[in-house]
């Protein structure tokens, strides 16, 4: 976005006010310089060679002096480009007789309180988000410059220091803007020692290009005024070494962000950890599927409902008709699109308490069997305050032509969706239940879905005709169709009535146990007028209990004793 021409001193005052203040916090004081080149490239001119001194306290007079040399942004004009290297000034003294010149005044560069970079983006070039991550890890900042319609024209760096750093050999630059180069990773040489003031635009040899506010470049908020100058410089200020290493760092890792993301910008563990690299043949892929360091490999299994219902895998509830599986799913997705208030207490689901903190976004549900008044019944009972306003109901039509597997492509573009329900199985199918081929197919959008979305998807399903399981383990041999409905969910829920009460349990789980999935079978009352399954208390609310840790280890212990 165009800074506003009426804006742009105000701009520029607060940019060089702010840099004086970096300058001062490490005891730096005397001259900046504002110039433009002698020559055309890689900067055009109205008028090269102009030169400008100022101090601390002549703002206002650089701010002129760019203005008028801006010319409103109307070409041709010469945008004044900054040194910011403090200098100090040995001035010059009138010559002791008439035939003898003048002397110059001399300036010193003495360092900087802070370094900079300028990384374009250049012809088709488009920035990259690592580059400003990698950036604003090491306590950089930098923010986009602007070219034509595009605001991803590469970036303004500037990293404050707790020190003053020397100026290097090049007089244009100090300590660590090198550095802040290299780890940007954009190619544009001839441009990286230039410091380009904010709210102006500047002719290059590719193109115009403007970073629009000096603000930007900080988090929204951080400049509010002169007084909140120095607490930002301060809070933010590192020691340059830390760019250093991690230019160093960057380049020994080839420029690969993977392995830089991984190794880090410790200098010492270079050589360490370039040999792992090189033990798969320099391979990216390769290594980014190697050990301890492969990508993911602190994933852990979120879970919806603790025990239960993981986020990112499919979960089967499988039980004969009657026993309440539909309204246990409905409630679920209510219970988990819900808002709640601060301090309030996450509700239970099938005895397990409700992971609130991870149901944000829009929680689906297909219905495929029970139609609008059915489902507004149950909901007026689930919620009867209303207050599920990010749940989202879906039938069986999806459109002309549009199959399950094509309409579950386009709920991708929703950005978060911690669950989806659908119910029953077989009414999103293309055809038989018991073609292994069908099933398959229609497993294969709803994982792709779960991995994608990292969402928690529940599969209501059928048992056999005339089925009557006595366990939950029982109802997995019991499921309906194809074998895929066994092979296919990471875990499945089995229920079924014992006389008056209902039993719900895990007929398989293939995730670890030091996940805390819930092993036993737990009996429940169903409450008819709310349609919820209150749990039985102690002994009576649990079927069938597995062997605990300390008698595992007892029989353990015994085995080992006798030898076997």
């Amino acid at each position: 976005m165009q800074a506003p021409l009426d804006k742009i001193a105000s701009i520029l005052t607060e940019e060089i006010n702010f840099l004086w203040r970096a300058h001062q916090a490490v005891g730096l004081e005397g001259y900046m310089q504002l110039y433009t080149q002698d020559i055309q490239i890689p900067y055009r001119s109205k008028s090269p060679g102009i030169k400008f001194w100022f101090g601390p306290d002549d703002t206002a007079a650089a701010v002129q002096q760019i203005v008028h040399y801006y010319n409103q942004g109307i070409l041709p004009n010469s945008t004044l480009l900054l040194n910011p290297i403090v200098h100090s000034l040995k001035k010059g003294a009138k010559a002791k007789y008439s035939n003898e010149q003048d002397e110059e005044d001399v300036y010193t560069p003495i360092g900087a309180g802070f370094a900079w970079a300028t990384s374009l983006s250049l012809g088709v070039d488009v920035l990259n988000d690592e580059s400003t991550d990698r950036l604003w890890e090491i306590g950089a900042f930098a923010s986009s410059y602007h070219r034509g319609d595009s605001d991803r024209a590469g970036l303004k760096i500037i990293a404050f220091s707790d020190e003053a750093l020397p100026p290097l050999e090049d007089g244009q630059t100090v300590l660590g803007c090198r550095d802040l180069y290299e780890v940007a990773h954009i190619n544009s040489e001839q441009y990286a020692p230039f410091y380009m003031l904010s709210g102006i635009s500047y002719l290059t040899n590719n193109g115009l290009f403007q970073h629009p506010y000096f603000e930007s470049l900080f988090p929204k908020g951080a400049i509010k005024g002169k007084d909140s100058y120095d607490k930002l410089i301060q809070s933010s200020a590192i020691n340059m070494q830390r760019v250093v290493d991690a230019a160093y760092c960057w380049k020994s890792y080839e420029h690969h962000h993977s392995l830089y993301k991984k190794f880090g910008t410790n200098p010492d563990d270079v050589e360490t950890n370039l040999r792992f690299f090189n033990l798969v043949a320099r391979d990216v892929e390769l290594f980014d599927a190697t050990g301890p360091m492969r990508k993911d490999a602190d994933a852990m299994f979120e879970f919806i409902v603790p025990g239960l219902i993981p986020r990112g895998a499919v979960t089967l509830i499988g039980a004969t008709g009657g026993t309440g599986k539909s309204s246990l799913a409905h409630m679920l997705c209510v219970l988990a699109s819900m808002d709640y208030d601060i301090g309030e207490e996450a509700p239970h689901w099938v005895g397990q308490r409700l992971a609130i903190e991870k149901c944000k976004g829009i929680c689906i549900y297909f219905s495929g069997e029970d139609g609008p008044p059915i489902i507004n019944a149950r909901a007026a009972i689930f919620d009867p305050r209303g207050r599920a306003k990010r749940l989202m109901f879906q039938r069986t039509d999806f459109g002309e032509g549009v199959s399950f597997a094509q309409h579950m492509r386009r709920l991708h573009k929703i950005p978060e969706v911690p669950i989806m329900v659908i119910d029953p199985a077989r009414k999103y199918l293309t055809g038989d239940e018991n073609d292994a081929g069908v099933v398959s197919e229609f497993f294969e959008a709803i994982e792709e879905f779960a991995i994608a979305k990292h969402a928690a998807v529940v599969i209501v399903h059928h048992l056999q005709k005339g089925a009557a399981p006595k366990s939950a383990p029982e109802v997995l041999d019991l499921l309906r169709g194809s074998q895929v409905f066994i092979d296919r969910p990471r875990v499945v829920i089995g229920m079924f009535r014992d006389g008056p009460h209902t039993v719900v349990g895990l007929a398989k789980n293939n995730i670890p146990p030091n996940l805390g999935m819930v092993t036993e079978e737990r009996v429940f009352a169903r409450d008819a007028k709310n349609l919820n399954l209150i749990w039985l208390p102690g002994k009576d609310g649990v079927r069938s209990v597995n062997l605990s840790e300390e008698e595992l280890e007892q029989l353990a212990q015994q085995a080992r004793d006798s030898g076997h």
